[in-house]
């Protein structure tokens, strides 16, 4: 259920984002959800099957078509995420050490390092976006000295059209190797269900990006600096207006007591005025109570069903974690109540020792079936054959 409320929205509020990575090889793409303090679900996880004319060694050639994709496979998964961070190919960022004189302003550091790492580069890489940060380690001579990353200002313009083009805000582009490394150093895959964790190591890079959105340390090719110092500025600008409102609101009010000992002699016909409108403001307030009683007991009922989903997505988990002897499990998908499992199994008896497993627990609507079981020729390594499997099923609302 979807909610006008824009309070009840933000004590609701969740995250959904989009880690896509863009790699010399292939490219993967990661749905992560959870609440502001931490991740919690892996909606989906895969290596995408892309034209080979979109993306080639690392480098999208065919912005607007990859974001009209991207937003149609989007749509399709029923996911809506509200941002997407992307990662590039190490190979196009160049990694510079600058030093400078101390003393300068934000935008003097900027532009100074800019140019220092623009004359080193060819002629043809003159077009440039750069990050930088301090070097914990200053210069002999005590002045300060930063470390500085450049990629070719196209590169990020391509990424940029592919979010324009998906209808997605992209809030980072930053390498691929960072975002790979946050995922073996952070403790949120140890914190996830084991499904999603099993998912989200299929594309360690994508869930790197994806999970920039808790962890928001690192390189990012954006101008976020100014993005930030333009907020900064419109806060500044509003903060000056409120204090001009509520200065001629203090005047308004102050004119209304002048008005109102001016006009003493009509106090009797203004203590009647006073008792009507606090008995209008009695009502009013009654019927604003008995409204917020009424989203109180929805939200309670809202909570429950999501609980109950939540607890049905725990028990098919446990079992999908227990049952992988003989079975592999490639992908899991819960669109709503609707649930979808494929892989591969030894046999076609140990899939459906699988589905007898599953369909032992009592959260189903629908039971699990089996309409896909095939075999598959013999795997080269092995010299056996493969039978690929995919199990559906509908999930009840409240158990």
């Amino acid at each position: 259920m979807r909610w006008s409320s824009w309070l009840l929205r933000l004590r609701q509020r969740r995250l959904c984002v989009v880690g896509l990575d863009v790699g010399p090889e292939f490219c993967s793409l990661v749905v992560l959800t959870g609440s502001p303090a931490q991740p919690d679900t892996v909606c989906c996880a895969e290596w995408l099957s892309l034209p080979e004319a979109w993306v080639v060694q690392g480098e999208v050639l065919q912005s607007f078509e990859l974001g009209h994709w991207l937003q149609a496979y989007l749509e399709a998964g029923d996911y809506q995420p509200e941002a997407v961070y992307m990662g590039l190919n190490d190979a196009c960022i160049s990694h510079h050490t600058v030093t400078l004189a101390e003393g300068l302003s934000e935008d003097d550091v900027a532009f100074q390092l800019f140019a220092e790492v623009q004359s080193v580069l060819p002629e043809y890489a003159a077009d440039i976006s750069i990050d930088f940060g301090v070097d914990a380690e200053p210069a002999p001579a005590g002045e300060p000295r930063y470390w500085v990353q450049a990629v070719p200002r196209a590169r990020v313009d391509a990424l940029q059209r592919v979010a324009h083009a998906a209808n997605l805000k992209l809030q980072v582009v930053e390498p691929r190797h960072d975002a790979a490394r946050r995922t073996q150093l952070s403790d949120a895959l140890a914190q996830l269900p084991q499904a999603s964790a099993a998912l989200a190591w299929q594309c360690d890079e994508a869930f790197g990006l994806a999970l920039r959105a808790w962890r928001d340390e690192g390189v990012n090719f954006l101008p976020h600096r100014a993005v930030s110092k333009h907020l900064l500025r419109r806060a500044w600008v509003l903060g000056v207006s409120v204090c001009a409102m509520g200065g001629a609101f203090l005047a308004a009010g102050f004119a209304l007591v002048m008005s109102s000992a001016a006009e003493s002699k009509h106090r009797q016909m203004g203590d009647v005025v006073a008792s009507a409108q606090a008995y209008d403001a009695a009502q009013k307030t009654h019927a604003q109570a008995k409204a917020a009683q009424q989203r109180r007991a929805e939200q309670a009922r809202w909570l429950k069903a999501r609980q109950d989903l939540q607890s049905q997505s725990l028990q098919w988990s446990r079992v999908l974690s227990q049952a992988a002897h003989g079975v592999w499990v490639a992908s899991v998908k819960q669109q709503g109540t609707r649930w979808t499992v494929q892989g591969e199994a030894l046999s076609a008896t140990h899939a459906q020792q699988l589905v007898a497993q599953l369909t032992a627990l009592d959260i189903w609507a629908q039971a699990p079936a089996l309409p896909q079981l095939q075999i598959t020729s013999a795997v080269p390594t092995t010299g056996l054959p493969v039978w690929q499997f995919r199990i559906e099923a509908d999930l009840k609302v409240g158990v």
